[in-house]
């Protein structure tokens, strides 16, 4: 068992079988694999039967309650990821759904992104498939961080170029997720994956603009979530699918 956060509340053995009992809908990319790891420790630490976890990227759904997967758009692109998300919605795959949400990686949002204008796609993209799958609940996500560069990091960026996990990138990030809060928190149906990476860090400052940051003793590589990162989203993901699981 990875070592737990103490500020992550996490999901009793009820919410668990609610969510087992639920058909769960996650567009993602590699960032997300990681946290359907996670998802598969949670159930195996509470010794809970873990739900069906299946990959539908190729077309092909899965009946009854289970938690169904899909790699979406480009990383680097998130409009293509939003489109796809839009598009899977329509196909066989996802009928009878109970939950759906998508989420980005942290190369979605750098410092060169038009954040405002990715929002904005966002924020239309969501209210359309509501609009369009009224009895699926929806989700909504932040956009996950990067850890701080150490020195060898900072060497590898100057030599060969930009990683896109700078401090820069960071206040990009939380500009989006800003935006992601204000607009969605209200609702009880954000996962704030950007809160739950940042736990413990602290807030950062670059030219007057705040940004947090991926605790180090979550991920393995700055960006990606080692088992106890994937364990602490999951862990909040699955809560809120329980939440508003339709037999929970």
């Amino acid at each position: 068992m990875a070592e737990r956060i103490e500020s992550i509340a996490w999901p009793s053995d009820d919410e668990l079988r609610a969510v087992g009992e639920t058909r769960v809908l996650f567009g993602h990319q590699s960032v997300g694999a990681g946290i359907l790891d996670g998802v598969a420790r949670v159930y195996a630490d509470a010794s809970v039967p873990a739900p069906v976890i299946a990959d539908i990227s190729s077309g092909e759904g899965a009946r009854g309650g289970t938690l169904m997967h899909a790699y979406l758009g480009v990383n680097g692109e998130p409009l293509s990821k939003f489109a796809a998300f839009a598009e899977l919605l329509d196909t066989p795959v996802a009928e009878g759904i109970d939950v759906a949400l998508m989420k980005l990686c942290y190369v979605d949002i750098t410092a060169s992104t038009d954040v405002q204008a990715v929002f904005d796609v966002y924020r239309s993209m969501m209210a359309d498939v509501e609009a369009a799958h009224p009895d699926v609940r929806f989700l909504y996500t932040t956009a996950p961080l990067t850890a701080d560069r150490g020195w060898r990091s900072r060497i590898r960026a100057l030599l060969a170029g930009d990683d896109r996990t700078g401090p820069a990138d960071n206040v990009a990030r939380e500009r989006y997720n800003a935006m992601v809060r204000q607009k969605y928190a209200a609702s009880g149906r954000l996962v704030d994956i950007a809160a739950i990476e940042s736990a413990g860090t602290g807030e950062r400052s670059q030219d007057g603009h705040t940004y947090y940051v991926l605790n180090q003793h979550l991920t393995f590589d700055r960006g990606h979530l080692n088992e106890a990162g994937s364990e602490a989203v999951a862990a909040e993901l699955l809560k809120t699918v329980a939440t508003y699981s339709p037999v929970a």
